[in-house]
């Protein structure tokens, strides 16, 4: 009794009874109403056709006549007939033959001599039943010499009436039948979708997020249904991302601490043996202070380059975004290499266009991206080797890549290499002294930039990492 659909179908069922109630009572009144101005129309036609064929006679004083042609015809009568005269006596009549010669009373037949047509229902005098009778002057020469008299007991009338509300009793009990089918299916239409929607809720509740809810219609239920299929795989893909976010808040803390522990561990034991005075030599001595202080400065860069990638993650770093010019920067950043490249004879080909349209970007970060994958280039190309920096022009935007010949990356390494701390080689990185967090920070830079950038290896042949940037013209 609580649940919505048969809520929904009692309130229907009600409302359609209480409808076809006062819909059949309205109908049978109108219906026998209908039916008896019907018959009245038809008695009053009647009497005038027998007021016209009996005029002369009655005028005459032929009654015999009268009687005569009434006795004849009143098989064609619908009623039974009276024939009066201009004193009220009734002359003949098609049944009742024993009332011939009686007079009627005064106010039955004084306003029909008066020339009107009279209609009256009910009992009479005359009658021992309820009866339908219609009264219609008999003129001769602009007088009323007599009246016509017709009638029929109500009773028979009644039966075809009752006949009727019968069938409009039966329609009713149909019409409540069927609508009380079509109110269940609908209120169950109604309903189910609803229920649906309580079962999948409790589900969502415990976890499962996979169920969505079958959409048929596209009235409010539907749209509603749609709206929570919506939350549904909104929910679904919110609590995806944040165990997503979890498990990486997970493997970061690991990586993190995998990378402060070898420091640490290694400053802790050359510490002990500084402290304990294990060493053999005073050089020993020296070299031992100068791996503690390359640590302590690797300490240094990773927690610079993990509080330089939150700030950028989280958009604490407003972006100085103006036009810029990337062919200098590419010189200005190649410039603050020189000593690197230096060290390991590297040469650096430049392929700058003369003509190079601005692009809207923050000048600091573009220079530290292109000392990041160029520094990644130098540390990973062999002596004597070459670097190639390319720089092209796309329809909206403009393309940097930055080409080493040394080991590339394997393929299946190539999706890793932008997660944190993510290292192909992780001995050979540490030996460079990378921190893993290099092209973490560069992807964030460009995207906060509303650019791209991939990479491109062969294992044995190198690797090209390219960045694009937004052209002035094009920036939103």
């Amino acid at each position: 009794m609580n649940s919505i659909s048969t809520k929904l179908m009692i309130r229907f069922t009600v409302i359609i009874i209480f409808t076809l109630f006062i819909l059949g009572i309205s109908l049978s009144y109108l219906f026998q109403e209908y039916y008896y101005d019907s018959n009245e129309e038809t008695f009053i036609n009647q009497g005038e056709e027998i007021a016209k064929l009996v005029q002369s006679s009655l005028h005459e004083g032929n009654y015999e006549e009268t009687i005569e042609f009434l006795k004849n015809s009143q098989r064609f009568f619908e009623g039974n007939a009276w024939i009066v005269d201009s004193k009220g006596l009734i002359l003949a009549a098609t049944q009742r033959r024993e009332l011939q010669g009686v007079k009627l009373k005064k106010e039955e037949v004084e306003k029909v001599l008066k020339g009107e047509t009279i209609k009256k229902r009910g009992f009479s005098d005359y009658f021992d039943e309820p009866v339908l009778l219609v009264a219609v002057p008999i003129d001769f020469e602009d007088s009323v010499i007599g009246a016509v008299f017709v009638y029929a007991p109500l009773a028979g009338i009644s039966e075809t009436l009752d006949d009727v509300k019968k069938l409009i009793l039966y329609a009713a009990l149909i019409a409540i039948v069927l609508t009380s089918i079509l109110s269940f299916t609908l209120s169950r239409s109604f309903s189910k979708p609803l229920k649906n929607m309580k079962r999948i809720a409790v589900n969502m509740a415990h976890g499962e997020f996979d169920e969505r809810i079958g959409v048929s219609s596209s009235d409010e239920v539907g749209q509603l249904a749609n709206s929570f299929n919506y939350l549904a795989e909104r929910l679904k893909n919110t609590i995806h991302s944040l165990q997503k976010k979890e498990e990486l808040q997970r493997r970061f803390v690991a990586d993190v601490s995998h990378e402060l522990r070898t420091p640490l561990t290694s400053i802790q034991g050359f510490v002990k043996a500084l402290r304990d005075g294990v060493y053999e030599s005073k050089e020993d001595k020296e070299e031992y202070y100068e791996i503690i202080l390359g640590e302590v400065r690797r300490l240094i860069r990773l927690v610079k380059d993990l509080l330089d990638l939150s700030q950028i993650e989280l958009e604490q770093i407003n972006m100085d975004l103006t036009p810029i010019d990337l062919g200098v920067i590419i010189k200005n950043s190649i410039r603050n290499l020189m000593p690197k490249i230096r060290e390991k004879d590297l040469k650096i080909k430049i392929d700058i266009p003369k003509v190079l349209s601005n692009v809207i970007a923050d000048r600091d970060r573009v220079e530290q991206v292109l000392i990041n994958l160029t520094s990644n280039a130098i540390d990973f190309s062999p002596s004597g080797d070459q670097i190639q920096i390319s720089v092209q022009e796309d329809v909206d935007r403009v393309l940097v890549s930055i080409k080493d010949f040394g080991p590339g990356i394997p393929k299946k390494e190539l999706e890793g290499i932008w997660n944190r701390f993510h290292k192909v080689d992780k001995a050979r990185t540490r030996d460079r002294g990378g921190t893993g967090l290099g092209l973490s920070i560069v992807r964030e830079i460009i995207r906060q930039h509303k650019g791209e950038v991939w990479v491109e290896s062969v294992v044995g042949q190198g690797a090209k990492f390219t960045f694009a940037l937004l052209k002035e013209e094009f920036d939103e």
